[in-house]
């Protein structure tokens, strides 16, 4: 069975390892990795290979510069393409600050930027999957996941699903509390990538939700998720918010806090990601497997150190203990190779991912892509009955999914008057002068990369 992988980042490794620890009911043998950067593509292939080899994991990973080369015949295709590179998320979040608005990498003005220069290539790479890959299962981890998925699915005809590792780690920190085995807990979850909210935790044949309410200070004293939100907010809420939510529950906060940093969180994953590829480069100029991965193992742990704090002024996260995680695993590819596995039909239990609603949420466009719990019928994610999200959540979730669709619009259309539009509602933004600027100021930081916005027609006023 062929996995290809779009987008050879610094995490390849560690979804390589989780293939090998699911070896018994995920049968990949090939490993074909695709990325934009010839250099960084041959890197990650030798540490892979070198990687499978020492697991004696029966796995081949081979580098394909071409992509057409990549998915033919793919099973399953993982992408996490990050079009611009590391230098991209720098300018998004940089301009944005300039701007007086939050930057952040996925949430607001920096996932606008990023998708726009992102839905092209991914499109292209969905019907390559149509063509070549055809029964093929997208899932997509590129950024912001849910925005991509929702331009998948609107413009192709591949099953593609969007995952996000949050909802997960959410769950394991719960289940920590309440000194349960993460399979042993179910979470009723509704919204979008990056904006969702806990209804129930549910375990033991019981709703621990209220239970969690009520003792809020004991589960924010236990993790820093928990700890950017008020007590009493969370408790007006009714439910738990995702992390991300803290943007906008806590803009004005959070916004001095970004702007008064040294660094942004892109400038100091830049950083990482420099040192670490120069380390990779000379490991396997020597063929020094050891080192590669002792420099490897160190830049994901200080990353996941950093998590949240430095650009929001609070102390680094408590770790989880990882022994014995639950099935959905640890990160982003513990969640893939879930996904994979659940695919194949050897699991039943729901997973959170992002699709389309499909008629399962009450009042919900059935074409919307949300995150939500899903099972797995005949290879393809079928989203779990919901109920609607109460008033308090639908009034953000809305203008955000709107905001969505927008950007699609305007990332095909490569018109930059759409462009205003969609980022002018956003609610991080909501001022079209500041958001006609800030196009402005994208479309000519990014314009080598957004090639639809060159070919538009000229527009009266843009």
């Amino acid at each position: 069975m062929k996995l290809t992988v779009l987008g050879a980042g610094s995490r390849t490794p560690l979804l390589l390892r989780g293939l090998a620890q699911r070896a018994g009911t995920l049968p990949v043998r090939e490993v074909v990795l695709h990325d934009a950067d010839p250099a960084r593509l041959a890197l990650m292939a030798w540490l892979g290979s070198r990687l499978c080899e020492s697991w004696g994991a029966g796995i081949t990973v081979r580098p394909a510069d071409d992509a057409r080369d990549a998915i033919a015949g793919a099973r399953f295709v993982l992408a996490a393409i990050r079009v611009g590179g590391d230098d991209g998320r720098v300018l998004d979040e940089r301009l944005a600050l300039e701007h007086g608005v939050i930057g952040q990498e996925t949430t607001g003005p920096g996932g606008f930027a990023m998708a726009l220069r992102t839905i092209p290539p991914m499109l292209e790479h969905a019907w390559l999957v149509e063509e070549l890959a055809p029964g093929a299962l997208l899932i997509n981890f590129t950024n912001p996941a849910g925005l991509v998925t929702q331009a998948i699915r609107d413009h192709s005809a591949v099953p593609a699903v969007g995952i996000c590792d949050t909802p997960v780690a959410a769950k394991r920190s719960l289940a920590r509390f309440l000194g349960l085995p993460d399979d042993e807990v179910r979470l009723d979850y509704l919204g979008l990538n990056h904006l969702g909210w806990i209804r129930g935790v549910h375990a033991e044949g019981s709703d621990h939700l209220p239970e969690l309410l009520h003792r809020y200070e004991e589960l924010a004293a236990s993790d820093l998720m928990w700890r950017l939100f008020d007590p009493e907010l969370v408790r007006g809420l009714g439910m738990l918010p995702n992390e991300y939510l803290h943007y906008y529950y806590a803009r004005r906060d959070v916004l001095a806090r970004l702007q008064g940093a040294p660094v942004t969180r892109g400038e100091q994953v830049r950083e990482l990601n420099r040192s670490l590829w120069a380390h990779l480069g000379r490991a396997a100029a020597a063929d020094d497997l050891d080192d590669a991965l002792s420099a490897h193992e160190e830049t994901i742990r200080t990353r996941e150190a950093t998590y949240l704090s430095g650009e929001l002024g609070v102390e680094p996260p408590t770790p989880i203990a990882a022994d014995g995680p639950g099935f959905e695993g640890a990160g982003y590819e513990g969640l893939a190779t879930a996904v994979m596995v659940a695919a194949l039909g050897n699991h039943r239990a729901p997973l959170i991912l992002n699709v389309p609603a499909a008629g399962a949420v009450e009042g919900a466009d059935p074409h919307d892509v949300l995150e939500l719990p899903c099972v797995f019928e005949d290879g393809v994610p079928v989203p779990v009955a919901q109920p609607a999200l109460p008033p308090a959540a639908a009034a953000l979730a809305g203008p955000v999914k709107a905001f969505e669709r927008l950007t699609i619009e305007a990332a095909v259309s490569g018109s930059r008057r759409a462009a205003v539009t969609a980022l002018a509602s956003h609610p991080l933004v909501g001022d079209h002068a500041t958001a006609a600027s800030l196009v402005t100021a994208y479309l000519r930081a990014h314009e080598r990369h957004l090639a639809a916005f060159r070919r538009a027609p000229a527009e009266v006023g843009r």
